[in-house]
Parts: C-alpha cells; structure tokens; sequence
C-alpha cells in the first residue's frame, strides 16, 4: 500500500511531466495539442463544452460529416468549390416556346441531390384577356435527373414576336446531407381544414 507520502511525490511527478511537454498525451508521448487521444475514443456520458460563441455574419463556419469509412472530414460551406449542406443556383432560360418552359433537363441526379424550386418570373407582358392565369413551376424526375417545367397556364406573349425569358431559382441540398422524410398521405374526407395524426418533427 501506498503511504499519503508516496501518493503526493507521484501526483506531483505527473502534474511537472504535464507542465513540461505543455500538453497531454494519451496513447502518445508527444502530443501535438493541450490533449491529443492516438486511439479509438469510446465515451459513455455526455461531453460539457463550457462555452461556444454565437456565430455572427462576418464567421465562417465549419462541419464535421462522418463517411462511409466512419472517418470525420471538415465541410468548409466557405469554400466555393468544395461541398455544401445546400445550393442555390439561379437559371436562366432564354427564348422558349412564348411563356412555355415544357422540360429543362438540370442534369442533376435525383439519386444523389433534392431540388426545389423556390421562385421563377416571366419577363414579357402576357394576353390573359380570356382566363385569369398564375405561373406555375416545378421540378420534376425524368431518368434519373431533376428536370424544370414553367408556364403560364392559358396565357401567351401579347407579341408572339417576342423573345421571352424564364429566371427560375432552385435549391439544391444532397441526399447524404438531409434527412428524407418520406411521403405523409392525408385524407380530407371532403373538408376543408385538417391536421396531422402526429408531428413529424418535434
């Protein structure tokens, strides 16, 4: 057994190694921060991190992503050629058929990537002296990429002549970076006004 005397001399012993190598190795003797684990890290209780600034305007900011391979890699969303949680990208399509966008092929995959479309506008007048009409706009699947299709529903250029423009702008976020919900089908039974059996997201 140990004396109170032992104990004292080896607690100090540790604490000047500590001091001396200014940092903490576990698993190697020569750590490269404050603590450094060489090893697999298995830990059963919650971690406490004392304090993490809010992010403001000017930051940028980095996520850790776990692989396939379960190795941690950085996304850097500052970077702008590298990955992202999510894309914006505005396109701009000139001279359709009139107001007519039927199909635009983006070319990106449906597997990998979910794309909304979130605002588009038409810059000629249009001739809606028969029926009242507002744009419409969606993506949709077609062979394993999304596809865009705008109109005006029953509405042309006044001047067919014309050359019309579509500005349509879209988000783009990957599969692996979201979670899917699926589909929430619901029966109205004829009303006008109903609510969800459960909230998907609490």
């Amino acid at each position: 057994m140990f004396s109170k005397r032992y104990l004292i001399i080896l607690f100090l012993a540790i604490v000047s190694t500590v001091y001396a190598q200014n940092g903490v190795g576990i698993g190697t003797t020569n750590p490269r921060k404050t603590l450094e684990v060489a090893g697999d890290v298995n830990i059963s209780e919650a971690i406490e991190i004392v304090q993490i600034d809010n992010l403001s305007d000017e930051n940028t900011s980095t996520f850790l992503i776990q692989d396939d391979s379960f190795k941690i890699k950085a996304l850097d969303v500052s970077n702008p050629t590298g990955a992202a949680l999510g894309y914006i990208q505005e396109y701009v399509i000139y001279n359709p058929n009139e107001d007519w966008v039927l199909d635009f092929d983006t070319g990106i995959s449906s597997t990998d990537f979910v794309l909304n479309t979130i605002s588009a506008y038409y810059d000629r007048e249009l001739d809606i002296s028969q029926y009242s009409s507002i744009p419409y706009y969606s993506a949709f699947i077609r062979n394993g990429t999304w596809h865009i299709i705008a109109d005006f529903p029953t509405a042309n250029n006044v001047d067919e002549n014309e050359l019309g423009t579509w500005t349509i702008s879209t988000l783009i976020y990957s599969r692996d970076l979201s979670k899917q919900l699926g589909t929430v089908e619901v029966l109205m039974d004829g009303k006008n006004a109903g609510a969800a059996a459960n909230a998907i997201i609490k």
